[in-house]
């Protein structure tokens, strides 16, 4: 899957992909501000609006990262998933979770924190409200799987760089740097899962793969906080 050449210069390439990135820190905001208004027992109706307006931001970002990404590799088909692509993500699914275990067991032995900052600022906001609890669970286990995977790995490895190796490389990057870390260990966590999820993706060239193996990392996240 090659770059293709589309009339765009560097500098459009890197607005685009900035819009898109700005819009992913949207959502948590909104929830925040839902929660607020839940606490201070303001009308539902402005609740139920920016609820909608919470999943309005998600499919607007999905739309235009799709449309961004085949529009510079020119594939616009999207492929099943097969058996050797559920064997990948089994693996990478096992080679995330070793090294989660490992920088949270330096995490924890160095800075005495059981959780990274960003599973803590996300059981926060699920606290918040039962609104929120219900649309922070449907966008992390569905929502943020298709979107993050299309830009982080369909928009940023399609659209910057030659070599693999930094497509790979400014996708863990970036990634990791918008989720929260108030730790070098908690970091490289995140860091590490944007490197699988992109390798995964580059070797396999079907976003979906990288989608369903988000879909599997963020589902029993959830499912274990919902449990906590």
């Amino acid at each position: 899957m090659e770059i293709i050449d589309r009339g765009l210069g560097w500098l459009g390439r890197v607005l685009l992909t900035a819009g898109l990135i700005v819009g992913v820190v949207i959502p948590p905001m909104l929830l925040k501000l839902i929660n607020q208004l839940y606490r201070q027992h303001q009308l539902t109706a402005w609740q139920i609006t920016l609820a909608g307006v919470y999943l309005l931001i998600f499919v607007i970002l999905a739309l235009a990262a799709t449309a961004l990404m085949r529009h510079y590799t020119g594939n616009y088909q999207s492929e099943n998933l097969q058996h050797h692509d559920w064997q990948i993500i089994g693996m990478a699914y096992l080679t995330i979770l070793i090294f989660e275990g490992g920088f949270q067991f330096i995490n924890q032995l160095l800075y005495h924190q059981n959780q990274t900052q960003n599973n803590a600022a996300i059981k926060n906001l699920m606290a918040g409200s039962p609104l929120s609890l219900w649309l922070m669970a449907l966008s992390a286990v569905f929502l943020t799987p298709i979107v993050e995977e299309l830009i982080f790995r369909g928009v940023l490895t399609n659209l910057f760089f030659q070599q693999e190796w930094l497509k790979v490389g400014l996708s863990g990057i970036v990634f990791g740097s918008l989720h929260s870390s108030s730790t070098l260990p908690s970091f490289l966590i995140y860091v590490t899962m944007g490197l699988v999820l992109a390798i995964v993706y580059r070797l396999t060239r079907k976003i979906r793969v990288a989608i369903a193996l988000h879909f599997v990392i963020n589902s029993l996240a959830i499912t274990i906080m919902l449990l906590h």
